[in-house]
């Protein structure tokens, strides 16, 4: 499979792959000295992905999550006014809802029952 052809002499894709892996390679193996000098504690090469991820948990589970658990037990409260509540819909909305919101709360726990 030829990925640039031109005139005849194209690069394969797997010497473009290696190629690829090379240069990673090298970027990386460069990059040791630089993440070394972050001190942790939200600082170094991933405090910009650990702070898009907070603002993701803090965008589920603050206003906008409550929101939205609001209106599925309104949904449910329509269900079972016309009668067409199951159970086990009313179940899985209720402990979906407990696990969202208590997700933080749940993994602090099993990480002290594991110990830092």
């Amino acid at each position: 499979m030829k990925c640039f052809a031109d005139k005849g002499t194209g690069i394969s894709a797997l010497k473009l792959a290696a190629l690829l892996g090379l240069a990673a390679a090298i970027q990386v193996a460069g990059a040791d000295m630089a993440l070394a000098q972050g001190s942790g504690g939200g600082s170094g090469a991933f405090a910009p992905l650990q702070t898009a991820v907070q603002m993701i948990v803090d965008f589920i589970t603050g206003p906008f999550g409550r929101l939205l658990a609001i209106i599925a037990v309104i949904g449910l409260g329509f269900l079972a006014f016309a009668g067409r509540l199951s159970w086990f819909t009313a179940g899985a909305v209720i402990v979906g809802i407990g696990l969202v919101f208590g997700a933080p709360t749940i993994v602090d726990e099993m990480i002290a029952a594991v110990g830092q």
